[in-house]
């Protein structure tokens, strides 16, 4: 793909001045001003947000990342990152992630940050991967003329050496851009959409559930399997998908379950290892298993949804399953660095490899699929201890349950050791905890069985 074709037709009709440099295919904006030769202050990039009123871009240099509380406190609104179809929509001439920071090119609204000065030559991104386009300030500057102003919004992100070069170590800006614009990433599945739509709806029951399930044989089969299970312990062969959903599963559980799978399926890691496809699985499952014990001895008044609930523990270390498939080099990494150091904490390693934990990256994803609020802030912030705030039950029993896995040696928590503060705010005696583990771990071959499935 070479320049985007509505960039070019975009310059042209303003007259503006600009020349085109090829370059090194690059993983990230800081990658391409190091190999075009370039300070990473002089390569613009947008970050593309929603708000209330549509769509609109902020413009950045290279050097920065968005500040996304900032731009909603600037504007008196709440912005959000774009929805990934909207991208694909609207910037259909673009490569992913490839986005060019000129928003009234694509009839977008734009907010640029004034508390920057602008260089004299300025590069942008051309919506290809192996060219820049080059233009004086005094033309950027026009072409950001109906922008609206703030300040602080933009966020250094490199330190610079003598040259003027960006410092190779920042992975959580690269890792935040590809996710944030979409590059490479995989659409919500159709069948996942589809199931959270139906999970919406109140009026909704088990033959609706089947009648969606039936268009999708692999997930129909997946089911049926997870329905022959030990772990449910049903007598005789289930065979027919209203029997599994009605008198195995129930509907609650099935279609949340459903959800994990189809959320996961185009995803791709290696099986084994310790962050291995089986791992993630297995914890997963104990995890969404163990929170829904824990659910029913909560005070009446404190009880969460039990259907979020355990989705969002089926998905709290979905991060994983994200790093292996988009970032492999750095998965690859961190599978070293704990193989290496077992004692470590794994959050301790994420954040020396990849300057962020997988709690934070899947998250990200999770927000840009537009999935419930309570299950991205139970991936985002369960292992952040001093996280309050809205639908912080969720995070919290995803913290609880991973503590007390610890104590079998499940999971990579830091400690067995529970919180107080999470025992005070959900309503929860210590005592009670280890009986209700006890019961879940009673049956760790039926739910090993599950999670095998899972990964399968």
């Amino acid at each position: 793909m070479s320049i985007s074709k509505t960039v070019k037709q975009y310059l042209d009709r303003k007259r503006i001045a600009y020349s085109v440099l090829e370059l090194e295919r690059s993983d990230s904006l800081l990658d391409a001003a190091r190999h075009a030769g370039i300070n990473a202050r002089h390569l613009y990039y947008p970050v593309v947000l929603r708000d209330p009123f549509g769509l609109m871009m902020a413009v950045l240099p290279a050097s920065h990342r968005l500040d996304l509380e900032m731009v909603s406190r600037a504007l008196s609104r709440k912005v959000d990152l774009a929805l990934q179809t909207q991208l694909t929509t609207v910037f259909a001439d673009c490569s992913p992630g490839h986005i060019p920071p000129l928003g009234e090119a694509y009839g977008l609204r734009t907010v640029i940050d004034s508390s920057l000065s602008t260089p004299e030559e300025v590069y942008i991104v051309a919506g290809d991967q192996g060219r820049l386009i080059k233009l004086s300030r005094k033309d950027f500057m026009l072409l950001q003329s109906n922008a609206w102003l703030c300040s602080d919004f933009a966020v250094p992100i490199v330190n610079e050496d003598t040259t003027g070069q960006p410092q190779e170590a920042n992975r959580n800006f690269y890792i935040r851009q590809r996710v944030e614009q979409a590059t490479g990433l995989p659409p919500m599945p159709d069948m996942a959409r589809r199931l959270l739509t139906l999970q919406a709806d109140p009026a909704a029951d088990v033959a609706d559930l089947v009648k969606v399930v039936e268009q999708d044989p692999s997930l129909a089969a997946q089911t049926l399997r997870f329905a022959n299970s030990a772990y449910f312990g049903y007598q005789g062969r289930v065979s027919d998908l209203k029997v599994a959903v009605a008198r195995v599963l129930g509907y609650d559980m099935a279609i949340n379950m459903m959800i994990g799978v189809a959320l996961a399926r185009p995803f791709r890691i290696p099986r084994s290892g310790p962050l291995g496809l089986e791992a993630c699985w297995r914890q997963a499952v104990y995890t969404a298993v163990l929170m829904q014990g824990l659910v029913r001895i909560m005070p009446k008044e404190l009880r969460p949804r039990r259907g979020m609930t355990y989705v969002a523990g089926l998905l709290h270390n979905f991060g994983y399953l994200v790093l292996g498939h988009l970032f492999r080099r750095e998965y690859q990494g961190l599978v070293e660095a704990v193989n290496a150091s077992p004692e470590t904490p794994v959050r301790d390693l994420e954040r020396a490899v990849l300057g962020m934990d997988h709690g934070e990256l899947g998250a990200l994803l999770l927000k840009a699929w537009s999935l419930p609020e309570e299950v991205v802030t139970a991936c985002g912030e369960y292992l952040n201890a001093e996280y309050s705030g809205s639908h912080e039950i969720y995070p919290r029993l995803v913290r609880v349950a991973g503590h007390l896995l610890k104590a079998y040696d499940i999971g990579n928590a830091e400690t067995a050791e529970l919180l107080e503060e999470d025992l005070r705010v959900l309503g929860l005696v210590e005592v009670d905890l280890v009986t209700i583990a006890e019961d879940v771990l009673s049956d760790a071959e039926g739910l090993d069985e599950l999670a095998r499935r899972l990964a399968a």
